[in-house]
């Protein structure tokens, strides 16, 4: 017998909006617990035997009540949203009953307040049997709106009869909401609520209104029972507020996550900003007002979302009391606020960090496939799935000098990285060591070589702020000849590679050094420049980068601010580069607890020069693996570039991952491909799939990226198909369509 196949090939490839994975351990490969999968009335267990995708599924036993079965508890108000639809995906398979169809029901049971428990489908009955084997449970699901305050919410799996045990597995719930923001995305992994009564449903408890009439207000709300009426104000800073409790429900040095809903009664079209601020009270009697976000809102808009991240300034021991408050329109202007949330984010500790680190990855960076071979007479149809690369960014700073000559070294980067930046060929001093003497060959070289391999590269940098990194003969110019020559630089640099790098460092390290600004006298120029590198060139995105924001605390908060500063006065910053120059193992504690601080600026982050300074090749590896597993686990970040790799061609030797003539890992190096290539990838054999009437349907859970699959049939491959597995609600789909594929002998 031999087979005659014919079939054709294309490539997958699709743009959906990210979304995080809601369910904590989805796959079952984690231990179950109270804070992921458990069993309601029964006994719930990893089960190793029988599975969908994986290592394993949970098996639930002694069901002690039809409604008895694997449940997972939501946090309402925080990954579940009253209005917002989300995507819902589980397998299950019963053990016993034969060929006999018996109910498999989706429910959700809603507790309030009062004590009252809401029970109700999110999934219409499915008729399954025990012969049916693995079946695949799907739908969306809109969180309804409620009228009284919610304390829980739990989702689980009922309506077989007593006793019968049964198996799931590849759960999955995401937003279906297309695009999320940052903030939003935050949310998912933050951590304790601040506020008391934040819905307004207990009447106006914990909030009172500062020069004006507060009321309860039950006739139009944005979800559940109640909401605040602010009216008869006496001014516009007059407002909803709550005071917070210094020291234990606001921290110096903490970042919140602050929503609020609201909607203006008077002034129809006509749009008014309204704000959130805190109003910090001193021990010496002097305020502080610092605002949280500002949005521009009109009557006509109906209720209004506003949401931004929050890093508080350290104050020390100076603060006596805080106030959250709302304000802005014009004092004859009423509006209602509901659904208010000031969420600490990410709580960490010492000894959690790494279990909820190995969590986040799991929910950040993976996605449900559903592989579907439509192909007839599939019952041994087997795959072979491989990730060739990550949607992650994983790459490394080049050499320009040993890139495009030394093929040791461009072999040991090709085979290790995905990301590149040239480290100093593209900075001005290279390119114009004298004025109007342009020198390209090196960075052309470098970058023609890696264009040529398809890795994406950062541009470094346009500009550098720090004196000592201006070249001498610029120092002599005047302001307005500085500010010219400035403008040349990015038609020179930036005109030359428009279109073919992917990131700009568009002014370097800021916050060490002032040379453009101080030498123009003005800070307008430090805008100005990104405004001329995204005309130069629109597509590439644009980026603050900087040093001791995420090693240490020296320059953090100062970092927050200086990207506000520029957002405000209009500078097209796109992304936020925090270089990553450790002089020892990390703090992973301290690394996430300031990317959290970066992250309430609202701009994706990336890491840009990472390395580890450390002698110690061990603790040196240990550094570097802590350090990505933060990056790599925190919502914010898109992004890690190593800042070199050789330690014969490295600024620090004894942070490199390769070392000596004959390019010797190190422990550290493989750290990097332990992680990047083998924890952080996808790759997998599967055999066991569900047999359908249009062929043999295989699921996994995958990390984000561009995969190949092999559709294998009796070992030999009969097709091959490549898709993008992109960040996305609900379960990615890809199909290999083999009508013609026929058997011969």
């Amino acid at each position: 017998m031999f087979l005659v196949v014919f079939w054709g090939a294309f490539v997958l490839c699709c743009t959906v909006a990210e979304a995080a994975e809601i369910f904590r351990n989805a796959d079952f490969e984690g231990p179950l617990g109270a804070d992921n999968w458990w069993c309601a009335g029964c006994t719930g267990e990893l089960h190793y035997n029988d599975r969908v995708e994986g290592a394993a599924s949970m098996l639930a036993s002694g069901r002690q009540a039809t409604w008895a079965g694997p449940s997972h508890d939501l946090q309402y108000g925080r990954n579940v949203i009253s209005g917002q639809t989300y995507e819902f995906q589980l397998f299950v398979r019963l053990l016993s009953g034969g060929s006999t169809k018996v109910d498999v029901k989706i429910s959700l049971a809603t507790t309030f307040s009062d004590g009252d428990v809401n029970y109700r489908q999110i999934k219409p009955t499915d008729q399954i049997s025990q012969t049916d084997g693995w079946q695949r449970i799907t739908t969306s699901w809109t969180v309804p709106s409620f009228r009284k305050e919610v304390t829980s919410m739990r989702l689980y799996v009922e309506g077989p009869p007593i006793g019968m045990d049964l198996l799931v597995d590849g759960s999955s719930l995401t937003s279906a909401a297309g695009q999320t923001s940052l903030v939003e995305n935050l949310q998912l992994v933050s951590g304790t609520e601040m506020l008391t009564n934040p819905g307004f449903e207990s009447d106006l408890d914990g909030w009172y209104c500062l020069a004006c009439t507060g009321v309860h207000y039950t006739a139009d709300t944005h979800d559940g029972g109640g909401c605040m009426l602010a009216q008869d104000r006496s001014a516009e800073w007059a407002g909803p507020s709550q005071d917070l409790a210094w020291g234990s429900t606001i921290q110096s040095g903490y970042a919140y996550i602050f929503t609020m809903y609201v909607k203006l009664l008077d002034g129809g079209a006509t749009s008014y900003n309204v704000m959130a601020k805190l109003d910090f009270t001193f021990k010496d009697g002097s305020h502080e007002w610092l605002e949280i976000i500002t949005s521009s809102v009109s009557a006509e808009d109906g209720w209004t979302r506003l949401s931004a991240g929050y890093s508080v300034p350290d104050y020390g021991d100076r603060v006596s009391g805080v106030r959250l408050y709302a304000e802005g329109p014009p004092s004859d202007v009423r509006f209602l606020v509901d659904d208010m949330s000031f969420l600490s984010f990410m709580d960490i500790s010492s000894s959690t960090w790494l279990s909820e680190a190995n969590t986040r990855i799991d929910q950040l960076r993976k996605r449900y496939v559903n592989l579907r071979v439509n192909i007839p007479n599939a019952q041994d149809i087997s795959v072979e799935i491989v990730q060739s690369k990550s949607d992650f960014a994983f790459g490394s700073a080049v050499n320009a000098w040993k890139m495009p000559h030394d093929g040791r070294y461009a072999d040991f980067f090709f085979n290790n990285f995905e990301w590149a930046v040239l480290e100093n060929n593209l900075k001005w001093e290279f390119n114009e060591p004298s004025p109007d003497q342009l020198e390209w060959s090196l960075a052309d070289g470098t970058i023609e070589m890696l264009e040529s391999r398809g890795v994406p590269i950062r541009g470094h940098c346009v500009f550098w702020a720090v004196p000592q990194f201006v070249q001498n003969w610029l120092k002599w110019y005047s302001g307005a000849e500085v500010e010219q020559r400035c403008w040349k630089r990015v038609n020179d640099v930036v005109g030359r590679y428009a279109g073919r790098l992917a990131h700009w460092d568009v002014n370097n390290e800021m916050l060490h050094g002032s040379f453009f600004k101080d030498k123009t006298g003005s800070s307008q120029i430090r805008y100005d420049m990104f405004r001329k590198v995204k005309e130069r060139d629109p597509g590439a995105k644009l980026f603050l980068n900087d040093y001791n924001v995420v090693t240490s605390w020296h320059s953090t908060q100062n970092y927050v601010n200086q990207i506000s500063e520029f957002l405000k006065n209009g500078a097209p910053v796109e992304r936020v580069g925090a270089q990553g120059h450790f002089g020892s193992r990390p703090d992973a504690v301290h690394v996430l607890q300031r990317l959290n601080t970066l992250a309430s600026a609202g701009l994706p982050i990336w890491i840009t020069e990472l390395d580890v300074n450390e002698a110690d090749q061990y603790v040196k590896a240990d550094g570097y693996e802590d350090a990505l597993r933060a990056f790599f686990s925190h919502p914010a970040v898109e992004g890690v570039l190593i800042w070199g790799f050789w330690d014969q061609a490295h600024w620090r030797p004894d942070a490199a991952l390769v070392n000596g003539d004959n390019f010797q890992l190190n422990e550290a190096g493989r750290r990097w491909q332990q992680l990047v290539f083998t924890d952080w990838r996808t790759n997998l054999s599967l055999t066991d799939g569900i047999v359908t009437s249009a062929g043999k349907e295989f699921t996994f859970r995958g990390f984000h990226g561009n995969y190949e699959v092999k559709v294998k049939s009796s070992g030999q491959t009969i097709a091959t198909k490549t898709f993008y597995l992109s960040p996305g609600a609900g379960a990615f789909t890809v199909d290999v369509d083999m009508p013609n594929y026929i058997i011969v002998g």
